[in-house]
């Protein structure tokens, strides 16, 4: 178990919306790292490293890439890697006073800017790479990024994810482009390490109306595909995915309950990357920022 050796380190943050927050952490332990493999002439890689140890690559920052997740070594975090506060728990809506409370669970990523926002998923799954039930395999997705095979690609390495039961959608005026928004949850234990009668104590609370929060490490990846930016097509697809640092035996309960789960999300900035349609302009922060916000605000 990772503990915090020292008291928690003091982190600017500011309040960009209702329920959505940036932080700026000075420095990090950097137990949860987004590592950049950069490579001249092509796509920079994008890695989830856990203690110092590549464990999925996620992506690159191409322009006109879509997001996948390929298990590199199984992460086997068996144990929780920081004492999470109490404040975690308790009902209230996030604040200032609760993100200086979370610095244990802040002070283990590496530094940089993170945002922080709580949202809510009702899930599907869990799918493994054969299962062709998964978005992976949707003739929209294979035909809008040039996948002839998921497969072949190596998308999902045998590793297990859950799904958004159905994708947010918006609709752009100027363009005629439909956005659909595709939310993965990828856990960091497989479900057969699981203590089913730790299951069953989150099935109980949830089922007497509890809402126990699970942790995300977050990132966002909006490309345009080719043929969406030269108007071929106008179906658009953007990725949320988080990775999850706890809450393992409350994603099943919530699964098993069939209600939607509830996420607090340390969204990374380095991990993300929003392209914009041409009629959106050249600043892709505030637009990242309205994304956010709508994806914080209460279902």
């Amino acid at each position: 178990m990772v503990k915090p050796e020292a008291a928690p380190q003091k982190f600017e943050v500011a309040r960009l919306s209702d329920g959505l927050f940036k932080v700026k952490l000075k420095e990090g332990r950097g137990f949860f790292k987004i590592g950049v493999e950069k490579k001249p002439g092509e796509a920079n890689s994008l890695f989830l490293e856990i203690n110092s140890s590549k464990k999925f690559e996620i992506g690159n920052d191409c322009d006109t890439c879509h997001f996948w997740f390929k298990c590199l070594h199984e992460p086997r975090l068996v144990r929780k890697v920081a004492n999470l506060p109490k404040a975690f728990q308790v009902p209230r809506p996030i604040d200032e006073e609760m993100l200086q409370d979370l610095a244990p669970v802040l002070e283990m990523q590496e530094k940089g800017e993170y945002d922080v926002f709580e949202t809510s998923i009702h899930l599907s799954g869990p799918y493994d790479s054969e299962d062709e039930g998964s978005y992976f395999f949707n003739n929209e997705f294979m035909e809008l990024w040039d996948v002839a095979d998921p497969r072949e690609e190596g998308l999902l390495s045998g590793w297990e994810h859950y799904e958004g039961d159905r994708p947010r959608v918006w609709r752009h005026q100027d363009s005629g482009v439909t956005e659909s928004q595709h939310d993965f949850i990828i856990p960091l234990v497989p479900r057969g390490m699981l203590k089913d009668e730790n299951v069953k104590i989150y099935q109980s609370m949830i089922a007497n109306g509890d809402r126990p929060r699970i942790l995300l490490l977050g990132m966002y990846h909006r490309g345009i595909p080719e043929v969406v930016r030269r108007g071929r097509n106008k179906v658009l697809h953007s990725f949320f995915a988080g990775f999850v640092m706890d809450g393992h035996h409350k994603l099943a309960a919530y699964r098993r309950a069939g209600v939607p789960a509830k996420f607090l999300v340390v969204l990374s900035q380095k991990a993300s990357k929003y392209f914009l349609l041409r009629e959106e302009g050249t600043a892709p922060r505030p637009k990242f920022e309205e994304r956010l916000a709508l994806l914080a605000k209460p279902s």
